[in-house]
């Protein structure tokens, strides 16, 4: 007797945990097979809600797309007929998330009591209906297999638009996403216009999916203009991949003839003397379009040679490693003219006789060398010579953003980041508007381009390159082959003036005669003797346009022979057997002395899923589906 009541409060405690269980308890579902080809569907859901997931009531979720029989993507657009809750009309909003359409039911500000609940939504689909050579299908999903909860029972009932209809085949399966099981039933009533479909017992992420064929002619075919714009659908990615990324080549290629193609180079001629009589530093900075290091190095040598300054050299030992330092001893024993720039290097050096190159001397030489580069940009207008096209460059940049954020929206079939595209494509266009700003402004106009070029553009890169994560393969295949076009034409858009590509023809002249091998020397006509004099006048060319080395191994037995000790470089070790190496050292020396040692310190200070898309439509009604195919799908849970 104890036994049989300690087995009835076990059986008791177990059975009511079941019942407290958050569960769906019936999942019915009517669906009418228009004429036209829509469907409209009626899901009645029954829940049993404990305040855990359903807590202000019910989440459908329903993907956004599905593949056709043919496996082409296309979009499924959902119109609501009504959403009911016990009969009434219940409150709802919606949401566009990840592929798919949310309809969350009930009042965020309203708490669902304990209880069990029919709610009811009614929907109209088009173009759900499968058109096969001898007849017509409707496969649909109708759980769908994103529900992490139990369905005790689930139910559908299919009918034909007329009375005077039949159906054909039926077939259901069951489980998840894939499953071919059919742990389910099918029926048909007398005259066939009705076909009936259940499953009990569904676990969690596990639905029923059903198919029905009838004869060809009840539902109308899809008209030319549906047929045409689902054929448009099908193709539009890779139509919209082809045009952009064939609309973006032609641009960066036109673009580049018209503003970055260089004049047509002539037969390269050596030249055995500076061109145009220009000083190293103007022949290094032209050739590099750009200030260098070597280019100052340069102008310091060839104040040197000229008898202006001379350089000293040291070792002083250290504990694991000797030291090269290094001084300037001013001489002003000039044997030549200096250029500008190479007289305003000697000009800071003139109140010691000797100076110490190192960082305790860093004012003198940063001063030294702020003069010297506003001397060698003052004598050249780099501009005459070399069009960089920045402003080119930024404006194929934003013709490369707004065209990709424009092909992601033209090429997508995902609604739900459209206005992720149009905020992009906003803030680009209005960028667009600090390139074209004059440089003739006013404060105002300067306070709105910083705040177009720190603000604007940044946010319309960030929206784009984030919205490329909602994109297909092949979408990231050609936004990142258009951005590797972009980046080409950006490294090729400077573009060499008449007068720039003329001086830069003489200037490979002259580097391709110091850089030539004695050897080849011969094939040249008359050029000048290799002598100690010839080297050291031409060193400092040498430095500026970075064949030092090449120039010196031209020279190293001459050196070597004539026991070469220049006049302007006094040192323990043997200049000519290591000028490279000297270079490096001293070049080094000077750019560490014009830092200042001690600059300023700074300081810093509910669960539901689905897959986006429904499943694959093969001919369900043949047994050739599965769980989780056709239309509909999805899944829900609380919220």
């Amino acid at each position: 007797m104890l036994l049989r009541k300690i087995y009835f409060v076990l059986f008791s405690i177990v059975f009511f945990q079941a019942q407290a269980q958050e569960r769906i308890l019936n999942f019915d579902v009517k669906i009418k097979i228009e004429k036209s080809g829509n469907i409209n569907v009626v899901e009645n859901i029954t829940i049993n809600a404990e305040g855990n997931d359903f807590r202000h009531g019910l989440l459908r979720v329903l993907p956004l797309s599905r593949r056709d029989k043919d496996g082409h993507q296309i979009d499924v657009k959902y119109t609501i007929n009504s959403i009911k809750k016990d009969g009434a009309t219940e409150n709802y909003f919606t949401k566009e998330e990840s592929g798919d359409w949310k309809i969350y039911i009930g009042n965020k500000d309203i708490d669902l009591e304990r209880g069990i609940y029919d709610y009811q939504i009614s929907y109209t689909v088009p173009f759900q209906v499968g058109y096969f050579d001898k007849y017509d299908e409707l496969y649909w999903n109708v759980t769908g297999n994103g529900w992490n909860l139990l369905i005790d029972k689930a139910t559908c009932e299919i009918s034909l638009p007329s009375e005077n209809n039949a159906f054909e085949n039926l077939h259901c399966y069951t489980g998840t996403a894939g499953s071919k099981a059919s742990d389910c039933i099918s029926s048909l009533n007398t005259n066939r216009t009705v076909a009936s479909f259940a499953a009990i017992q569904l676990n969690n992420y596990e639905g029923l999916t059903i198919a029905a064929s009838f004869p060809k002619g009840i539902v109308d075919p899809p008209t030319f203009l549906q047929e045409a714009s689902s054929f448009y659908k099908q193709i539009k990615t890779n139509l919209w991949s082809v045009i952009y990324g064939i609309g973006m080549a032609l641009f960066f290629f036109f673009s580049w003839k018209k503003y970055g193609k260089d004049p047509v180079k002539k037969t390269l001629m050596p030249e055995f003397m500076p061109p145009f009589d220009w000083s190293p530093a103007i022949i290094g900075y032209v050739y590099d379009r750009k200030i260098t290091r070597k280019a100052y190095m340069s102008s310091v040598i060839n104040a040197s040679v000229k008898g202006a300054i001379r350089i000293l050299s040291t070792v002083e030992n250290g504990v694991f490693k000797n030291k090269q330092t290094y001084e300037i001893e001013v001489l002003n024993n000039l044997s030549q003219k200096l250029s500008a720039e190479e007289s305003d290097i000697v000009s800071g050096f003139t109140k010691k006789d000797k100076i110490k190159v190192s960082d305790s001397n860093y004012k003198i030489f940063e001063k030294a060398y702020s003069k010297w580069l506003k001397a060698v940009t003052k004598q050249i207008k780099l501009e005459e010579f070399y069009q960089n096209n920045t402003q080119k460059k930024w404006l194929g940049f934003a013709i490369f953003l707004i065209a990709g954020l424009a092909y992601q929206l033209l090429s997508n079939n995902k609604g739900y980041i459209n206005y992720a595209f149009y905020l992009g494509l906003i803030v680009a266009v209005s960028g667009l508007a600090y390139w074209f700003t004059k440089k003739e402004i006013g404060v105002g106009m300067l306070v709105l381009r910083g705040i177009l070029a720190f603000f604007i553009l940044p946010a319309a890169l960030f929206i784009f390159f984030v919205s490329i994560a909602f994109l297909s393969t092949i979408q990231i295949v050609v936004i990142g082959v258009v951005f590797l076009m972009y980046i080409f034409y950006a490294r090729t858009l400077g573009k060499y003036t008449q007068k720039g590509a003329d001086a830069l023809h003489r200037l490979e002249g002259f580097k391709h005669y110091m850089q030539t091998a004695e050897k080849d020397r011969m094939n040249m006509l008359n050029p000048p003797e290799l002598t100690p004099q010839l080297f050291e006048k031409l060193f400092p060319y040498a430095i500026a346009l970075g064949v030092e080395i090449e120039w010196g191994k031209q020279f190293a037995e001459i050196l070597e022979l004539a026991k070469y000790d220049p006049a302007w470089y006094q040192g323990e070790d043997t200049f000519y057997m290591q000028p490279a190496m000297f270079l490096s050292s001293f070049g080094n020396s000077v750019s560490s002395a014009a830092v200042d040692p001690s600059p300023p310190s700074s300081s810093s200070g509910s669960s539901s899923s689905s897959s986006g898309s429904s499943g694959s439509w093969s001919s369900g009604s043949s047994g050739g589906g599965s769980s989780g195919g056709g239309g509909g799908g999805g899944g829900g849970g609380g919220w």
